[in-house]
């Protein structure tokens, strides 16, 4: 039994750990800051670089960087390159971006989606369910 309570306390701590870990790389804690904030403004596409790179086996793949303009509330011109998203606006077309009122240049293009969101509390609530399962069946085993 002690065993099986050993494990669940690590494997809970992991699976914890593990979920700040993912948060942060998706860019939870910026993306969510900046959907609360509720500032959205309407951004043009003005020029689209394309990127080439090769893949893992090789192949080319061609990444496009198309340059955002918007013009916040208070009347500030904000020009910015979006290499995060997967949008692919064509010249003159129009996109709804979310950005920080103390920082406009710390724009996305990125809309709200529930795993971003919560992302920590999913990866945590699987994780330590996970580890309550296999306590349970070392408890009985061992």
């Amino acid at each position: 039994m002690a065993v099986a309570a050993a494990y669940f306390v690590l494997a809970v701590g992991a699976a914890v750990m593990f979920a700040k870990g993912t948060d942060r790389n998706l860019q939870g804690p910026r993306l969510r800051a900046l959907w609360a904030e509720g500032r959205t403004a309407e951004a043009r596409c003005t020029a689209v670089r394309a990127e080439e790179a090769q893949d893992a086996e090789g192949g080319l793949v061609v990444h496009r960087r198309p340059t955002l303009e918007f013009r916040t509330d208070d009347g500030r011109t904000v020009v910015f390159e979006d290499g995060q998203s997967r949008l692919e606006p064509a010249v003159g077309d129009f996109v709804t971006v979310h950005y920080s009122a103390a920082d406009p240049e710390d724009v996305t293009t990125r809309a709200p989606s529930f795993f971003v969101l919560h992302a920590r509390a999913v990866i945590t609530g699987v994780g330590s369910v996970f580890a309550l399962i296999t306590a349970v069946v070392l408890a009985l085993v061992l």
